[in-house]
């Protein structure tokens, strides 16, 4: 991998029989494995209370016209919807658990393809520098939450409101679970290492970066978290190249994810913005701080080139 100060690294150069295939390919299969678990498990909640619905209206005889039919048949599921409200967490994470065979096989596939082609792995940064993203993770997502606070504020999204009070309806060690660590690993999966992995074979990183960072946008349903998650992952790209590793942007998205988690549940978020000073200064203070980490990065990691063709060992391992 070369991490020269143009920003330009080197591509792996493998050809495949239908490039637009084996991006759509696993970008259908993803979405459609998430569509079919929540699907199956909202029919399984939702089935029962649908059937008594049916069966009181059949059996009233009171029904006169389709609309006071669906009047009150919606009065009567209205306990199935709840339910499944109350459960997206948990729906959503088994969701994205489903997604984790296919995209290791991937993942583990497209490297030990690059094997057979003589294309050695990137190199690999030492663990003892992960510290860095550590602490960009732990700062960044203070500094974010803060500024989603703010512009949710000023910029008010119904649909963020939404997502934040569905994402916090369950128990916190639920939330750590599906919502820390399952769908941030899911989705390194998916759009770091099988997306971008799959881009950058034939295409420069910047390219892979924004259309990989797109599709993952995508995955969101409001303004303010598409833009969020664009952003976000051009920085998982970069963290991945520049580490050599998929451990690098799967830590940083599981720390961000957590931290969130871990600072609302602590009550840290509520006191921050119970000041309106008090949050500006802490935006300002994690954004240069996750700067000079950022600079950090890009100063110590990945700054060696490496003769791949004399690289001998086992590059399959899916977190290496």
């Amino acid at each position: 991998m070369d991490s020269g100060e143009s920003g330009e690294y080197a591509m792996n150069h493998i050809h495949r029989k239908s490039p637009f295939w084996s991006l759509a390919g696993p970008l259908l299969a993803y979405w459609g494995i998430q569509l079919a678990v929540q699907f199956i498990i909202q029919a399984f909640i939702q089935v029962p209370y649908m059937t008594e619905a049916y069966m009181k209206q059949f059996a009233s005889g009171n029904i006169t016209d389709a609309e006071q039919a669906m009047e009150s048949y919606m009065s009567l599921i209205g306990p199935a919807i709840e339910l499944v409200m109350k459960y997206e967490v948990e729906i959503t994470g088994a969701a994205a658990l489903c997604t984790i065979p296919l995209t290791a096989i991937l993942f583990r596939k497209d490297r030990k393809l690059e094997k057979d082609l003589g294309i050695g792995p990137a190199q690999r940064t030492p663990l003892k520098k992960y510290w860095m993203i550590l602490v960009f993770g732990i700062l960044g997502t203070v500094g974010v939450t803060c500024l989603s606070a703010m512009a949710q504020a000023v910029m008010y999204d119904e649909a963020y409101v939404s997502a934040a009070q569905s994402m916090y309806s369950a128990s916190f060690p639920v939330q750590v679970l599906a919502l820390g660590i399952i769908v941030p690993a899911a989705e390194e999966l998916m759009f770091r290492g099988i997306m971008f992995e799959r881009y950058r074979e034939n295409r420069n990183f910047w390219y892979s970066a924004l259309w990989s960072s797109l599709f993952f946008s995508i995955m969101h349903t409001n303004t303010i978290q598409m833009v969020y998650s664009f952003l976000l992952g051009v920085l998982l790209s970069y963290l991945y190249e520049r580490f050599g590793s998929l451990r690098a942007p799967m830590l940083m998205h599981i720390v961000l994810n957590t931290g969130a988690l871990v600072f609302t549940e602590a009550g840290f978020f509520s006191w921050l913005a119970e000041d309106l000073l008090r949050m500006s200064l802490t935006v300002i203070v994690c954004a240069f701080i996750c700067s000079v980490m950022f600079v950090m990065i890009r100063q110590t990691v990945g700054e060696k080139k490496e003769d791949h063709s004399e690289k001998k060992e086992d590059s399959t391992n899916m977190f290496l």
